[in-house]
């Protein structure tokens, strides 16, 4: 008999890590976002942001009980795509402040001598890179998100109306947020057909975000509006 670790024993189990900021408490962690140091900050903040989203679409898809098998099918896949975006966006609260701090560290080192000093650069370059693939990360898993959101707000139920929307704007917000924080690290890397690459790929995850929370916001209101006017004339 050998000692039940859940972690190497039941498959799927999501990533966690401990010890981090997503272990902390509500309070405990707004605290640490406020203190005079740099991290955790944004990119942190932004995953966390489109973890609330994504939480509160397969809320929503999971709520609902569907007429018909079509709806029962779109419902099912949003909350699993939900739910996997969710586990992502909790773990890349962590990951984006071990960024930072790994880039922070290659700053630190010795510059000396010209070795010295092409190592340190070629370790900040490193750094750079992880920094922007990490709130990049975020930025996908968020508009994954926001997919389900735009599922949920579609197809969910109706009472349920508004979660579906504030999860639709929570999951922007990580998208948004993840790609503020990739184009400012974009700005000292050297490698410019990187740079290229990444700028064009932010700027078209933007232009597909900010379709689905127009399109969203747009029939959300309409709805918000109908529910509204048919309430008063029924008085």
């Amino acid at each position: 008999m050998s000692p039940f670790d859940p972690a190497k024993k039941i498959l799927g189990l999501p990533k966690v890590h401990e010890p981090g900021l997503a272990g902390l408490k509500v309070r405990d962690f707004v605290t640490e976002v406020s203190r005079d140091t740099p991290a955790p900050g944004g990119g942190s903040v932004a995953a966390l942001a489109g973890a609330t989203g994504a939480g509160l679409a397969s809320m929503v898809a999971n709520l609902t009980k569907p007429k018909g098998d079509e709806a029962a099918q779109i419902l099912r896949a949003a909350a699993e795509v939900a739910h996997l975006a969710k586990d992502a966006l909790v773990l890349g609260i962590d990951q984006d402040t071990d960024a930072f701090n790994a880039y922070l560290e290659a700053r630190r080192l010795p510059q000396g001598t010209a070795e010295e000093k092409a190592a340190r650069e070629a370790a900040m370059q490193m750094g750079l890179k992880l920094a922007v693939e990490v709130p990049l990360a975020t930025a996908e898993a968020s508009l994954s998100a926001m997919e389900a959101a735009e599922a949920a707000l579609t197809h969910g139920n109706p009472a349920s109306l508004t979660d579906a929307l504030v999860g639709l704007q929570c999951a922007f917000t990580g998208v948004r947020g993840g790609l503020w924080n990739v184009l400012i690290n974009l700005k000292d890397i050297t490698d410019s057909a990187y740079v290229s690459a990444m700028t064009d790929r932010c700027a078209g995850l933007l232009a597909d975000a900010q379709a689905k929370l127009d399109r969203g916001c747009a029939a959300g209101d309409a709805r918000l509006e109908g529910m509204l006017a048919k309430a008063g004339a029924e008085r």
